[in-house]
């Protein structure tokens, strides 16, 4: 059996740190071998990095707000290029940049079938920078991009009614999974403890960006405001972003570790108590599910992986509203609670969202679009060629 030629086309993968690059690494490596080949059209990266066989690198314009991501420029001679010596039998374009729209338009023209992502809520995160004018054309030129292709992959359902009421078609519902083999309470370290906190302090954990989009003001002002009326706890930031220094200077009792990836992340973690997800901007948030599999409650807002997954007083709380104000009530409600417990809730609850199952169903998925093209090639067929 010849394998499935699958080319996904990106403007984000490693060794880049933040969710979309880390889900597409974790699903394309979980995909049967045997079944199928990938190759993957990308921008190259800002840092020495080796070029893996399979890889075509192009070039890319870094965003201001995000030095270490590029957007893909226009690349339609290169990825014709590419797809004359090697077509691929479908196409998964997982950003929706130019180097993105540069694919579809190819796959259109060559009759290669071809599905998207919709990973970032680039029209919620205009809001955050004082730009909220621009949500309408965000979202115009989201719908012709993605109502361009034969689907539209979203990692929660709650994205599925969103993006169907903004007008994009066939929108279809792919969820993330986590691996809960890496990402594990084993991993709790008594040394990263000590030297974050006293011994009887409950750790609250952040992951993620140090940006305006992800409404990490909300969280450290939540700790804080608890740890004034009397709750004894540690908040703990890890990662980088613009709005490092700033925090750092308004929050002295937060320890801020910078980026930390592979297992010392793990490891950071499995050596929390309660993980804090303030962000209102995800399409799903993974950062969620690592949290849970390590065995970390979640205080969250109602929406993407925590809307999903996070079952009310059980691991987890989560805020009745969007407000800043529910925010710290649903942390103050766990404060209260047997966090313990919840983290054993909460790791069992990871335990039922595996890579394995979410790369089956994406492979399911595949196969019926490439059948679908072929039959309707095969339609086709006889009466363009009646004798």
């Amino acid at each position: 059996m010849t394998a499935l030629h699958l080319c996904l086309v990106t403007e984000t993968y490693l060794p880049e740190v933040n969710g979309v690059a880390n889900s597409l690494q974790r699903l394309l490596s979980h995909l049967n071998s045997d079944v199928f080949r990938v190759s993957i059209i990308r921008t190259s990266p800002k840092v020495d990095y080796p070029q893996a066989a399979n890889e075509i690198w192009v070039r890319g314009l870094s965003v201001p707000q995000y030095p270490d991501i590029q957007l893909g420029l226009p690349a339609g001679q290169r990825i014709r290029r590419a797809w004359r010596e090697d077509p691929p039998d479908i196409v998964y374009v997982a950003t929706e940049g130019m180097l993105g729209a540069s694919a579809v338009a190819q796959a259109r023209y060559m009759a290669i079938p071809v599905i998207s992502a919709f990973h970032t809520n680039f029209h919620r995160y205009s809001g955050y920078y004082g730009m909220g004018w621009i949500h309408t054309a965000v979202m115009m030129w989201m719908r012709r991009f993605h109502n361009r292709t034969e689907a539209t992959l979203v990692p929660s359902r709650s994205m599925v009614k969103e993006l169907t009421a903004e007008g994009i078609d066939r929108v279809e519902w792919l969820p993330h999974g986590v691996d809960c083999e890496h990402f594990t309470p084993n991993l709790r370290s008594q040394h990263l403890r000590r030297a974050w906190a006293s011994h009887d302090e409950t750790v609250l954990l952040y992951v993620g960006r140090l940006a305006a989009e992800k409404n990490l003001r909300v969280a450290l002002e939540a700790a804080e405001v608890a740890r004034k009326e009397g709750f004894n706890i540690r908040m703990v930031v890890v990662g980088e972003g613009p709005l490092r220094h700033e925090l750092e200077t308004l929050y002295p009792h937060a320890v801020f570790t910078g980026v930390k990836t592979g297992n010392e992340l793990a490891r950071h973690y499995a050596s929390a108590d309660v993980f804090l997800m303030p962000s209102q901007t995800e399409t799903f948030g993974l950062v969620t599910l690592e949290a849970m599999a390590s065995g970390l409650p979640i205080v969250a807002y109602n929406m993407a992986a925590a809307g999903e997954c996070v079952r009310p007083g059980v691991d987890g709380y989560l805020a009745a509203n969007e407000s800043p104000e529910a925010f710290y009530e649903a942390l103050q409600a766990l404060l209260m609670s047997d966090s313990t417990l919840m983290g054993i809730d909460a790791r069992a609850q990871a335990e039922s969202l595996s890579w394995h199952m979410v790369a089956r169903q994406f492979e399911r998925r595949l196969f019926e679009i490439v059948a679908e093209q072929d039959a309707s090639t095969d339609l086709v067929q006889p009466l363009q060629n009646p004798f």
